[in-house]
């Protein structure tokens, strides 16, 4: 079928190649070996059954998704990828293709935290006991840390693992209805094995939380064991695919050995001993927390993806000449499109970088140098919650941009929004997430006041909050003064923050103020993330690496960025006086003026994400922009339509039609 013509248009009038950009995101081997793997999936014969997955009861799904994961494995042995460089990125876009849910799947976990967990927890010896059975998928793990009583507030955990030096086991076990673990993805029926976080006791004394292997089910048969309680939490608002279960032990025994150890021991007579600090235990949530970044900019990247290929096909309402203009020309619709495009390209350059400084922090953990953990905690916690929630606010705009059919499955959206959502409260609720940023962003405030050198990404702090601002036009684009405004801004806030904890903790005391000033400091973290955000945007452009024509694009897109979000946040501007009155004007001006600018590259930089039709699975997104033809061609397919006269009209509605007509 020929490509819509308006689309086809946008294409021929770019000013730049998207393939450019693409490059830039991904490498030129990460785009070759990403496409690869994507055509390698559409290709595959058994993998087409994915496509009904939205029609399918949730059993179906489940059954449906393992299907497809053991075919993903099969194939994976076939074109030989590997577990390291490139080959795991084209593993990961294989399995995002085929499953059209990425690493949400049954085994997700599996590869994501709870192998991971084994790696960076267990001593050599566990490392080497755990880790291959766990590769060729002898135990299929889950990671059991959420409780139904209690969630990102780990100190209360309620799950015990209580020492017997006798036997040289530890007994698990769930002693109230609030300890059962629940919502652990894949612990419903596919994994056999759990690391569940659970208060090590030993001869009645506490000694905080740590990760213990627990053997939930028989590995020959697959039955639950003796003491252990497990299944499915049944359906949610998305994620039909994933077994999410609760899990109580009764008397539950599992040996010495299957206690973590490399940062933390039990010796056979029962003395602890520990050389971490409390951040180490939380290293997978922090990886996971960082890969929510990427997961978020994803989803985003998608849904503006639909919306604006959509927006470009789409005409509406006649205009002086009678001829109904794209709905993209329309200002409303790229005031609504463009921040989702500019932050989906934020968050994905956010991502790369908060990703490299993971590693970085990682590896000098290992090498037993840990000061820059708290930093890795303050960063993780914030990206995570400021990312998630931007990108499912602007997945909401994409959707209502798209019309009515923006509400149906047909659009590709609403599975989207769903997906992301649910990364606004796991690996921590969002509002958690932003105070235990915004505590740790106060306990380096006080430590710069105390004269201590601060890490990294939190130096800012050493810097004055009192640069006079010269912001007198917008019409040459100047990054760092951009960077300085959102920085004064920040500085400003948690300067004011900081007094006001001090002077409320004066009158009651330091929790008391907390609590009274908690939305004052969860804006203030919201500030430093924004920060950072544009910072790493505005940092990844001068970078050797891009093409003329695509840098120039991209610096056009990185300022909407930056203009746009402070017209959107022009409050947190004027109240800290960063700006005045005149300078946001000129600031609005020039977003307005950004947007013409960008609407003949719109199409393209979309393009320039590089999804693939089967994997975006949208009626309105297609590369071709024939969305009518698909819409039809969907409608039809669905299951009402089986029948001619459907069942229901001659068993209710005749019967109902001839009882009324009796007592006319």
């Amino acid at each position: 079928m020929a490509v819509n013509k308006d689309l086809a248009k946008e294409r021929a009038s770019a000013t730049f190649r998207p393939d450019a950009i693409t490059r830039q995101l991904f490498g030129a081997d990460g785009m070759h070996v990403r496409r690869l793997a994507y055509r390698r999936a559409a290709e595959d014969d058994e993998l087409k059954l994915a496509e009904k997955f939205p029609t399918l009861p949730r059993d179906e799904v489940y059954t449906e998704a393992i299907r497809l994961y053991a075919v993903c494995r099969d194939r994976l042995e076939t074109y030989g990828y590997k577990d390291q460089g490139n080959e795991v990125a084209g593993a990961e876009h294989f399995y995002k293709e085929a499953l059209f849910i990425g690493p949400v799947h049954p085994f997700g976990v599996h590869h994501l935290m709870f192998m991971p967990l084994i790696e960076s927890q267990g001593t050599d010896e566990q490392i080497a006991e755990f880790k291959p059975k766990a590769e060729c998928l002898e135990i299929i793990g889950t990671y059991a840390q959420t409780e139904i009583g209690h969630g990102t507030y780990l100190k209360k955990l309620e799950t015990t693992a209580t020492f017997d030096k006798e036997r040289q086991q530890f007994i698990m076990n769930s002693p109230t209805l609030s300890s059962i673990k629940f919502w652990p993805g894949a612990l419903g029926h596919t994994s056999n094995y759990a690391a569940v976080m659970a208060k090590l006791i030993i001869d009645g004394k506490e000694y905080g939380n740590h990760a213990f292997l627990c053997q939930l089910r028989d590995l020959q048969n697959h039955q639950v064991l003796p003491g252990v309680e497990l299944g499915d939490i049944n359906k949610k608002f998305g994620f039909d695919m994933m077994d999410n279960g609760y899990l109580r032990f009764t008397n539950y025994r599992i040996p010495r050995n299957n206690m973590l150890m490399r940062y933390s021991q039990v010796s056979s007579d029962g003395v602890f001993s520990s050389q971490s600090i409390p951040q180490i235990a939380y290293l997978t949530m922090m990886s996971v927390r960082t890969l929510i970044v990427f997961g978020a900019a994803d989803d985003l990247a998608m849904a503006a993806t639909i919306a604006t290929r959509y927006s470009a096909v789409r005409r509406q309402t006649a205009n002086s000449k009678g001829q109904e203009p794209q709905v993209l020309d329309y200002q409303t619709q790229q005031w609504k499109l463009f921040p989702a495009i500019s932050t989906a390209y934020a968050f994905t350059f956010t991502g790369h970088a908060l990703y490299s400084i993971y590693k970085e922090i990682v590896s000098a953990v290992q090498a037993g140098d840990s000061s820059r953990l708290k930093e890795l905690h303050c960063l993780t916690c914030g990206m995570k919650a400021f990312a998630s929630e931007t990108a499912v606010g602007l997945i909401e705009v994409c959707r209502r941009s798209c019309g009515g059919h923006g509400y149906s499955h047909a659009s590709g959206i609403p599975k989207l929004y769903a997906q992301c959502v649910a990364q606004c409260t796991y690996e921590g609720e969002n509002t958690v997430m932003y105070l235990q940023c915004a505590r740790s962003l106060i306990t380096f405030y006080m430590a710069k006041e105390s004269g201590q050198p601060l890490p990294g990404m939190l130096k800012l702090l050493e810097e004055s909050a009192d640069v006079p601002m010269v912001l007198t036009s917008a019409k040459k684009f100047n990054s760092e003064l951009y960077i300085l405004l959102f920085k004064q801004v920040f500085l400003r806030k948690i300067h004011k923050v900081v007094g006001h904890l001090q002077h409320s903790a004066q009158a009651t005391d330091y929790e008391t103020a907390w609590n009274k000033h908690s939305v004052e400091l969860v804006t203030m973290a919201k500030v430093y993330c924004q920060y950072v955000t544009v910072k790493l945007f505005a940092d990844t452009l001068k970078l050797d690496s891009w093409d003329s024509q695509a840098r120039e694009v991209m610096t056009h897109l990185c300022e909407f960025y930056l203009v746009s979000n402070i017209v959107q946040n022009s409050g947190q501007f004027l109240e800290t006086r960063t700006l005045q009155i005149e300078q946001l004007k000129i600031v609005k001006e020039r977003s307005s003026e950004l947007l013409t600018m960008l609407r003949p590259n719109a199409v393209a930089l979309v393009d320039a994400f590089d999804y693939p039709d089967r994997l975006l699975n949208s009626c309105l997104g297609r590369y071709d922009g024939n969305v009518y033809d698909a819409l039809y061609d969907y409608a039809k397919q669905s299951s009402l339509n089986t029948h001619q006269v459907h069942p229901s009209h001659h068993k209710y509605v005749k019967p109902m039609q001839r009882a009324l007509q009796c007592k006319l």
